[in-house]
């Protein structure tokens, strides 16, 4: 199995949404340089705006309540 993923790489496409594992197949003949790849799974990124539905300082008050409670345990 670990052979299989031995030269594998994730790499961002040129529309910057979609990334590609691939996988280094060598030299092409007669290529001067040129690589092979094989793509092996495509993920595309698609985020979505957030929204905080809560004032700035209930979150600080919320965040500095989380932060004493660990630093208390």
């Amino acid at each position: 199995m670990l052979k299989y993923f031995e030269n594998v790489r994730l790499v961002r496409m040129a529309d910057g949404k979609t990334y590609k594992l691939i996988r280094d197949l060598g030299l092409v003949k007669g290529g001067k340089g040129l690589r092979c790849h094989e793509a092996i799974m495509t993920f595309q990124l698609k985020l979505k705006p957030v929204s905080i539905h809560v004032p700035l300082s209930e979150l600080i008050s919320i965040l500095s309540v989380a932060a004493a409670r660990r630093s208390a345990a």
